[in-house]
């Protein structure tokens, strides 16, 4: 006896991929049924499920892991719906599908919620689920009689913002601007970031201008682009205030989105105070050298739109490597970082 096909199919989708879907789109569809012999059943159901599942102590992350610990994962369900696309929904009565080709067409519009974007990796799993069902009635001791699911790509809109920024020492078109004080002691640098936009989309270029100021000389600038991934579990009854934040977290990832690369620097003839409102004692900011370079980067296609979940959290940053000498070339050599967040 042959098989029986089963089918989902998007006769609108000719990419050949799972379809891709935003927010206020409308998901079309057919149920695609072919049959050798008559199919005794009770109802012909279709339902859509979007979750996300996170596993709390990941073999990537987590260093006491063994083959034998059984994996514990926290599962959230953003919505789960579903109708009957033939016969009867109770599954009190059964009918006869006939031999030959049957098709079920479907409809669904999704809401205007930007739901977190499809990804899969070791630690977790964004998916959406369309599931077909062909059923038995209620009283049969086999509850289904063929099964069929298909992942659909959901991508939420991002709308990046343009608001201004409070301007210092003279950048009246920086629209974000970052600060920090990079090492410590007579070995760090006061850093300045600004740039004219303040957030990015999937696959914007990265344009960042920055000024280093300390006291020792600068010998090579590196940076890489990162993505931080952190899970986290928030039903923790009467947390004490230090566990609000960290005492949540169950583990921390990073992705690197571009290999290291050096960045061009220009000293600054003139040695002008770099002093920020948040740093405003600092010695580094006031003395020494200053130093000047341009960062340009590109972000890949998939990084994420929405930088939150039910358990997860994404970061994403510039790391910059500063590496230092204290006179000569010869000298003693030493190297600092920092993140440059990016929004």
């Amino acid at each position: 006896m042959s098989t029986p096909v089963f089918e989902i199919r998007f006769p609108a989708y000719t990419s050949g991929g799972p379809p891709r879907c935003t927010p206020k789109s409308t998901l079309t569809g057919v149920v695609y049924v072919h049959i050798l012999q008559p199919i005794r059943a009770s109802c012909l159901s279709l339902s859509f499920m979007g979750s996300e599942r996170a596993s709390m102590a990941p073999e990537s992350v987590n260093s006491s892991w063994t083959q034998t610990a059984k994996p514990r994962t926290i599962k959230k369900v953003y919505f789960n719906q579903s109708t009957v696309l033939w016969g009867d929904g109770k599954l009190r009565k059964t009918d006869t599908l006939s031999t030959g080709i049957h098709m079920f067409h479907f409809s669904c519009e999704f809401p205007r919620v930007n739901y977190p974007q499809s990804r899969t990796t070791p630690e977790y799993e964004i998916k959406y689920v369309l599931k077909a069902k062909l059923l038995n009635s209620r009283d049969a001791h086999t509850s289904t009689i063929l099964s069929m699911s298909q992942p659909i790509m959901y991508v939420p809109e991002t709308v990046a913002p343009l608001l201004p920024v409070s301007a210092e020492h003279g950048d009246t078109l920086a629209r974000f601007a970052f600060c920090d004080n990079v090492g410590d002691g007579q070995g760090g640098y006061h850093m300045r970031a600004t740039g004219l936009q303040q957030a990015f989309r999937p696959g914007d270029a990265v344009d960042l201008q920055l000024r280093i100021t300390g006291q020792r000389t600068l010998r090579k600038v590196q940076f890489a682009v990162i993505e931080q991934t952190d899970c986290f579990y928030p039903q923790i009854p009467e947390p004490r205030e230090e566990q609000l934040d960290i005492g949540r977290r169950l583990w921390s990832s990073q992705r690197v989105l571009s290999d290291t690369a050096d960045l061009p620097f220009e000293r600054d003839s003139c040695v002008v105070p770099d002093i920020c409102s948040d740093h405003t004692t600092s010695k580094r900011s006031r003395s020494g050298s200053t130093y000047h370079a341009h960062l340009h980067t590109r972000l890949p296609n998939d990084v994420l739109v929405l930088h939150e979940t039910g358990y997860l959290r994404y970061t994403y940053f510039v790391q910059l490597y500063l590496f230092s000498g204290s006179g000569a070339w010869g000298s003693h050599s030493q190297t600092t970082h920092t993140r440059i967040p990016i929004p």
